[in-house]
């Protein structure tokens, strides 16, 4: 039975169409994938679904919108609720200080009956919600204390309640998920996926959106190919070829980047001895590991694992003791712009947390700490701060950079906040090499992002550390491209440094180290 059906549906902004005659349609029960590369439409277009107020501030859309052959009209979030749509966005929306069940059971708490007599007040029932939050939980796979506050939990985890938030709503027909293994591990990803499964067993429908290929053609039942805003192709499960998919989202070949020359360097820029971290209310002891200059170093792991403690630290992220020394000398790590001074600098994981000025323009976000902390693009570079910014050269370096990166916008004034999660990464990526450092620590810089675009931020990665001979710390859960374009890997277990991997690894002995085993581990015993 089909559930929802598009029909020519179109949505312009200022004049450049996002999407153009849509027609698309959802069994019940179904999971249909949507791909295409990153400002193809996909965000649009679920954002229309899920009723964004920026689709509704930027005049609406045009076309119709059928649920159980029922036209309606969704005009903000509370209608698309209303009509049994979820959706869990790429960038995760949960309260921090709130604890899981009460994320998870936000707007429908369970409250206690004979409480109603305070008028439109009464006492949420937290035993009620607690067993409720652990239900659904279960139905994708997870087995957590709901009273632990989600501040307080790993990214990855933070994932699952998202989707166990929407699956708690019994009015649930339609799940919408963007990019929902973005943040997984291998083997929560298979979690995840297996769930998804009993999840549209169940009757619930879903809308698949992942740049993932190889997931897509596993869990879905269909696929749209969506490119420019326009529907490229639409393919049976029979008919999954992924190459050919990949073709229809880009329109060409994709060309994987790999390093060319291993760096055999052994001289450290950068040294953590004995370190102590703490975060998530716990502390982490006797840390160590040698960064050698000019390398590109992966940093890789389960999730939680430690993986970003290394530039989390030294930024002031997380709470961080002990020697830490830059070219042989003690660094002060208690003053994170003297690390920027010195040419370390950090790309969170966290973007639109922590690595964007979301009101603001494009150019702004490219270049404004190259101004702010190394007085560049400056008309009188001597005078500092006091003098004005040389907008020409600002505009003429953001158009190229937008260029290189192949970033879809409108103008280089755009506000960021308009772009699609994907776009929005790059322009963090074209940021940190115009920041030009000499240490770059960079987090997941590839999450989220279609394929062309992944060989596109690698490369440009690569010619930084090349070119310039910039140091490169990478820490994501991508180990095919790390091992495509780093000189070693170091696998972290339990915030500690396990080993590291040079170049050709024994991929037994790394997927042994990545749980925290190693090969003959009774006979070093």
């Amino acid at each position: 039975m089909e559930i929802l059906r598009v029909e020519n549906l179109s949505k312009d902004f200022n004049g450049i169409m996002a999407l153009n005659n849509i027609n698309f349609n959802l069994k019940e029960g179904e999971i249909h994938g949507i791909i295409g590369s990153n400002g193809s439409g996909k965000s649009t277009l679920m954002n229309i679904l899920f009723g964004s107020k920026h689709i509704r501030q930027t005049g609406g859309y045009e076309g119709n919108i059928f649920i159980y052959n029922k036209k309606v009209e969704i005009k903000n979030t509370y209608d698309a609720i209303k009509l049994g749509i979820g959706m869990v966005h790429q960038e995760l929306a949960l309260l921090g200080e709130l604890d899981i069940s009460s994320n998870i059971k936000i707007n429908r708490e369970n409250i206690i009956d004979s409480t109603k007599i305070l008028g439109n007040f009464a006492i949420v029932d937290v035993d009620k919600n607690n067993d409720d939050a652990r239900v659904s939980l279960s139905k994708v796979g997870i087995d957590i204390d709901s009273r632990i506050k989600v501040k307080d939990i790993s990214s990855n985890l933070k994932q699952f309640i998202e989707i166990a938030r929407e699956i708690d709503n019994t009015s649930l027909k339609i799940l919408i998920l963007d990019e929902p293994t973005s943040s997984l591990n291998t083997r929560e990803t298979k979690m995840l996926l297996s769930h998804l499964k009993e999840i549209a067993k169940s009757g619930i429908s879903v809308i698949f959106i992942s740049h993932r290929l190889e997931e897509v053609t596993q869990i879905c039942h269909r696929v749209t190919v969506l490119r420019d805003g326009e529907i490229i192709g639409q393919y049976e499960k029979e008919d999954y070829d992924i190459n050919k998919l990949a073709l229809d989202m880009i329109g060409k070949e994709v060309v994987q980047t790999l390093k060319k020359k291993n760096k055999s360097t052994s001289n450290p820029i950068l040294s953590f001895n004995n370190i102590e971290v703490s975060y998530r209310n716990n502390i982490y002891t006797d840390i160590s590991l040698d960064i050698n200059e000019g390398e590109v170093l992966g940093i890789t792991g389960l999730a939680g694992h430690g993986q970003e403690l290394f530039g989390y630290g030294l930024m002031g992220l997380y709470h961080m003791d002990g020697d830490v020394r830059y070219k042989g000398e003690k660094l002060n790590i208690k003053d994170s712009n003297a690390m920027i001074k010195k040419g370390i600098y950090l790309l969170p994981n966290e973007r639109k947390e922590m690595g964007l000025l979301l009101n603001h323009s494009i150019w702004e976000n490219l270049v404004f700490e190259s101004y702010d902390k190394q007085n560049k693009f400056m008309k009188y570079p001597r005078l500092k701060h006091l003098s004005p910014l040389n907008y020409k050269a600002i505009y003429r370096y953001s158009n190229n950079m937008i260029e290189e990166l192949n970033i879809k916008v409108r103008d280089i004034e755009q506000e960021i906040r308009e772009l699609s999660g994907g776009n929005q990464q790059k322009v963090c990526i074209g940021r940190a090499i115009t920041i030009n450092p000499e240490i770059l620590f960079v987090g997941e810089p590839t999450r989220g992002i279609d394929i062309y675009s992944k060989e596109i931020i690698l490369d440009m990665l690569l010619k930084l550390n090349e070119e310039k001979n910039t140091t490169i710390i990478i820490s994501s859960g991508e180990v095919s491209e790390l091992k495509r374009v780093c000189d070693r890997i170091a696998v972290m277990y339990e915030n500690k440094v396990f080993k590291i991997f040079h170049k050709d690894f024994d991929s037994e002995e790394f997927s042994l180290a990545i749980s925290g085993r190693r090969l003959n581990e009774d006979e070093e015993a």
